[in-house]
């Protein structure tokens, strides 16, 4: 590796990545789709300890294309904001499981009530079956609010990679469909445009082959067999002609991360489009991060930014603690 990408990395991401690097990297045998969401898997261990929530509740949305599964966080009992969260994973690996435990933790900073997605995957349910069943996520949540013990006023979405594209895609649904839009829009090193056509893609794609731009692209084909598709707002929203009327959004990106540019990007379009956006971009850190807090801190301290973000926008913090995070972010 590029002894001068090295020298960028905090401590703990070297020593991740060459522990990545040091592993079989041979292309999967056999079923190649089950090997990559084999793999995926493998990261579970890297959030750190699961932390105790007050309770955890499966539920399924019926749909016309057959269940959605749920997962709901409680830090607490009683009514209080949720955050509807949409898993990443290149929209062909990623369920309930391998988000469960940075889940819990915003859960239990935010002190909201956090709904995990089982979305449908590619290449058994290609594009649009993800950003639809989150579409219906989000709805049926605002439907039983109630019934959830759940403010329906204050309503989040949010996700991380392919999750944060289908987050942006979600906000975009609801203004072209008349619904209102989440309180907020948290985005974390989010896909944005499925070409993978930028400076970051080039220079970045270093680490283990089922993060590189090839392996990338395969997957998009899987999602989107139709190239014509993969320009479509709800695919990629950084090609959307309107980003105007969307919810207020956190984007958060990673230095070393090869999603890197088309994240901020679509942060500096929002901006144009005359959205609130709070902007991160965590220096020494690859994409994954925020999944990795058991082997890079930084991972934690992206939690801790979600769930202060959401804790400002709900109103649920303190005064001081609002002052604390505005005075944070501004810095």
């Amino acid at each position: 590796m590029n002894p001068d990408l090295l020298a960028k990395m905090t401590a703990d991401t070297r020593a991740l990545v060459e522990q990545m690097q040091s592993q079989d990297s041979s292309p999967p045998e056999g079923d190649w789709i089950e090997a990559i969401r084999s793999e995926y898997r493998q990261i579970i261990p890297l959030a750190g300890e699961a932390e105790a929530v007050d309770s955890v509740e499966e539920y399924e949305i019926a749909s016309d294309s057959g269940p959605i599964p749920l997962r709901l966080y409680r830090p607490a009992p009683g009514r209080r904001p949720a955050l509807v969260y949409l898993h990443g994973g290149g929209f062909v690996s990623g369920d309930l499981e391998t988000h469960d435990r940075p889940l819990r933790a915003i859960a239990n900073r935010s002190n909201c009530t956090v709904i995990a997605v089982d979305y449908r995957l590619a290449p058994e349910h290609p594009f649009p079956a993800a950003p639809e069943d989150c579409f219906a996520a989000l709805e049926w949540v605002r439907k039983e609010a109630e019934q959830l013990q759940i403010d329906a006023t204050q309503i989040a979405v949010g996700g991380d990679s392919a999750g944060g594209l289908l987050a942006a895609a979600v906000c975009l649904m609801c203004r072209d469909r008349n619904r209102d839009q989440p309180t907020v829009q948290i985005l974390i090193y989010p896909n944005t445009d499925l070409n993978a056509d930028t400076d970051s893609w080039r220079e970045l794609d270093f680490l283990h082959p089922s993060q590189s731009r090839e392996n990338f692209l395969k997957q998009v084909e899987l999602y989107t067999p139709d190239p014509d598709q993969r320009t479509l707002a709800y695919a990629s929203p950084l090609h959307a002609s309107d980003l105007s009327q969307l919810a207020p959004a956190l984007i958060i990106t990673a230095e070393l991360d090869a999603q890197r540019d088309e994240g901020e990007a679509y942060a500096q379009r929002l901006r144009e489009a005359s959205c609130w956006v709070t902007h991160t971009r965590y220096p020494g850190v690859i994409h994954g991060f925020f999944q990795l807090g058991g082997a890079i801190s930084s991972g934690k301290v992206a939690i801790n930014e979600v769930a202060g973000f959401l804790r400002l926008h709900f109103s649920t913090q303190t005064e001081a603690e609002q002052e604390e995070y505005i005075l944070r972010s501004a810095g």
